[in-house]
């Protein structure tokens, strides 16, 4: 096999939701070549095959003579290309990595004798809840992926001990309706479907929301997400994301709080600002989301055990009393680039907030 090759004789068809990095990978085990060797192939380059990481990989398949080569070699249609390279919205994951999948999703696959692929969806920062199933995502087990294999082959998922808790529970049917049975994760498809339609174009829903359109709305999100994430203390201490109560992380299946995160890494130590998609871990991320539709939503439902009020008036300044004053200046200043309606009909005065517990 070679670069002057017109088309591969044998090429796996990408699914209508598969990412270009699961597909790639797929095309690679195929011929039995690792993502990078495939990649110089593609590339038409001797060069020696480096240790790439995913997202050095999904970087140069990006790249438009790549792209424009890979479409040739696998005889790809017009409507497969434009599903494996969709436009970029700045909310992927930084890292480009699987960091975490549903293992219900490659269940379903593996019943349908296909093989296990990876969404496009679980590379998205806002995205920490299988929408089809209802469960919050996995965190996937990399010590098990095999060498020079599709990081989604089943010898892999039936090495991680996630999945086989999920085949020993579930069967291989497919859920018609998604079985959501936690408040905080229905909570969490809510504003994670509302920020699919805003980067779609679509204004979220006015009762829910208030009066912002679909940049307006993705702006504030950002904003909280970014501040629930961000260590503003000079020492070692826990974001507002993190101070979960007990029945938030256990109806949140494995949210990350203060507890979770002094036992692992997730990138704590990173220095700035810190937004959704610098955080590969879904609960992470799915805990600064629970945040910001506690302080966002008009109705919110709480955990059994958090006192946080009826009103998002009232679960701001639950939230934010007892927050470090450079965190409450950080989120005004944020504040000022948000609609002067939305402030006053929404929010409640950070600033002075800031003074009375000054």
């Amino acid at each position: 096999m070679n670069s002057h090759t017109k088309v591969w004789p044998l090429c796996p068809r990408p699914q209508p939701d598969e990412s270009l990095l699961s597909w790639f990978e797929r095309a690679a085990h195929e011929y039995g070549m690792s993502p990078a060797l495939l990649l110089n192939v593609v590339r038409d380059t001797d060069a020696r095959p480096r240790t790439l990481s995913e997202a050095s990989v999904t970087q140069y398949l990006y790249e438009r003579p790549v792209a424009d080569r890979l479409a040739q070699l696998a005889q790809l249609t017009e409507s497969e290309r434009a599903s494996l390279w969709p436009a970029l919205t700045d909310w992927e994951l930084k890292a480009g990595t699987y960091a975490a999948y549903c293992p219900y999703c490659c269940k379903d696959d593996l019943s349908q004798h296909r093989t296990p692929y990876g969404r496009q969806s679980w590379q998205q920062s806002w995205y920490t809840v299988c929408h089809a199933h209802g469960i919050a995502l996995v965190v996937r087990n990399l010590a098990h992926t095999p060498a020079h294999r599709s990081y989604w082959s089943s010898v892999q998922l039936r090495s991680d001990a996630q999945y086989s808790h999920a085949d020993r529970y579930r069967s291989y049917r497919v859920l018609s309706e998604p079985a959501v049975k936690s408040n905080i994760l229905a909570c969490l498809v809510e504003i994670e479907r509302s920020t699919a339609e805003a980067l779609s174009g679509i204004a979220p829903n006015l009762y829910l929301w208030g009066k912002l359109s679909a940049a307006q709305f993705l702006r504030v999100l950002g904003d909280l997400t970014t501040w629930s994430l961000t260590h503003f203390e000079p020492v070692r201490c826990w974001s507002a994301a993190e101070e979960l109560t007990p029945t938030e992380m256990q109806e949140g299946q494995g949210l990350i709080g203060r507890t979770g995160r002094m036992c692992g890494s997730d990138g704590s130590d990173h220095q700035g600002a810190r937004t959704l998609s610098d955080v590969a871990n879904p609960k992470v991320r799915g805990a600064a989301l629970w945040t910001a539709h506690a302080l966002m939503a008009t109705c919110h439902t709480a955990a059994s055990d958090r006192r946080s009020g009826k009103t998002s008036q009232d679960r701001q300044h639950a939230c934010l009393a007892h927050a470090a004053p450079a965190s409450r200046r950080w989120l005004a200043h944020r504040q000022a680039h948000w609609p002067r309606e939305y402030r006053l009909d929404h929010w409640i005065d950070i600033e002075t907030m800031g003074r009375i517990h000054a």
